[in-house]
């Protein structure tokens, strides 16, 4: 359901940025930035390390204020609709000394629509286990999660945050630090997921390659935005060097593109 069904159009985008601008002490997160994603949506966000990506993230959740223009997601402000969203951090891994299990882990993503004073119940247990289902962590729900994988503690930051039921769901570099094995399987599983689900969501990257088959935009993110649009409408070298500022090489390879950046500055 939408956050305010009322108010919002059938055909409203999830998420609108208006010339928005945000600003910290000591540099600006993002300047000017305006464009909408379409409900139903798969967008990766590109751009090279202190870009903006995860502080636009973080406008999306209502956690940096803009000092300029407006955001709006699914219909409403960012503070308001963030119960509506599910958010994967960058990778951080649990400590195997610390024992909390798997299945506990992913009963968090219940806490926001719980509250602190209710514990999870038999149906919202039955709806995570459903999710370790979907996310290929069943087998291991009574096991420590620090104990896991880097690419099965990835999967279980997914499973938490959908346990929750979100419209929107939000990836802040979920392939970080995983192997080149677990980065396809993850990403695929995430797209499975945003089809199954009915999801928007936004995956945040700076490696286009690993997400550039399950896609259907692009944002290329530079504290302000240089491109959006669909691959083959701005998959470009023109558009990569000014963002990435090095040499680009565009291949193809078993029918799709693939990105190669060089070390070398402009």
């Amino acid at each position: 359901m939408p956050v305010v069904e009322s108010d919002r159009a059938p055909d409203s985008p999830a998420i609108a940025f208006r010339n928005v601008s945000v600003a910290f002490p000591e540099a600006v997160g993002l300047e000017d930035v305006s464009f909408e994603v379409a409900s139903g949506d798969f967008l990766a966000v590109i751009g090279p390390n202190g870009s903006g990506k995860t502080t636009l993230l973080r406008a999306i959740l209502g956690l940096a204020k803009p000092v300029r223009g407006t955001v709006t997601v699914l219909g409403a402000g960012p503070t308001q609709a963030r119960r509506h969203i599910g958010y994967v951090p960058q990778r951080m891994p649990f400590d195997p000394k610390f024992p909390v299990s798997v299945l506990d882990v992913a009963l968090m993503g219940t806490y926001g629509a719980l509250g602190i004073l209710h514990a999870p119940n038999r149906s919202d247990k039955g709806r995570v286990m459903g999710m370790l289902e979907a996310v290929g962590l069943a087998d291991v729900a009574s096991h420590v999660a620090g104990h896991l994988s880097g690419g099965q503690q990835q999967r279980l930051l997914i499973a938490r945050a959908l346990v929750q039921q979100p419209q929107l769901l939000l990836l802040d570099e979920p392939t970080s630090g995983v192997d080149v094995a677990n980065q396809k399987s993850i990403v695929e599983l995430i797209r499975g997921l945003h089809d199954k689900l009915k999801l928007t969501t936004l995956f945040v990257t700076h490696d286009v390659n690993e997400v550039m088959p399950c896609l259907d935009k692009v944002l290329y993110l530079n504290r302000r935005v240089y491109a959006f649009g669909t691959c083959q409408d701005i998959l470009n070298r023109k558009t990569l060097e000014e963002l990435y500022q090095s040499p680009v090489l565009i291949v193809e390879q078993e029918g799709r593109p693939y990105v190669i950046v060089s070390d070398r500055h402009v």
